[in-house]
């Protein structure tokens, strides 16, 4: 029988959203990522006008839904430490993500940069979140 810890798989869904809040900010590569999505400041008010903070909570099941796969991978293979679950995160988005990033280029003509910006955001998220639960005892 599979057993998953439900306290990593919590722990990884947070680290994620704070790395995405980072990635996305204007700090780093928020501006690039409204550019490239022909977005503006006056989108961005208009959707907190809305009310964004329901999709974050979406955002944030989809981040627990992840991870628990991921926790369900590492149960399922054994896996014992954090850079054995750092290499199946890596694993599961060369396998996945990045396949699916390259199909956004080449069929939906996104610019390389976009894909580049959400492609390794998802890297870092899936790496570390999967080391969390890899390594979570």
């Amino acid at each position: 029988m599979y057993t998953i810890n439900f306290w990593p798989i919590l722990v990884a869904a947070i680290v994620a959203m704070v790395i995405g809040a980072l990635w996305y900010s204007p700090m780093l590569f928020g501006k690039d990522w409204m550019t490239l999505n022909k977005m503006n400041d006056a989108d961005v008010k208009a959707a907190k006008a809305k009310g964004v903070w329901g999709l974050y909570v979406i955002q944030f099941v989809i981040s627990l839904i992840s991870f628990c796969v991921v926790g369900f991978l590492v149960s399922a293979t054994g896996l014992q430490t954090a850079s054995d679950g750092a290499f199946l995160g890596f694993l599961v988005w060369l396998g996945f993500v990045m396949p699916i990033g390259a199909s956004g280029l080449c069929w939906e003509k996104k610019p390389f940069k976009l894909v580049l910006i959400t492609t390794v955001a998802s890297l870092l998220t899936l790496v570390i979140g999967a080391a969390i639960i890899g390594g979570w005892r």
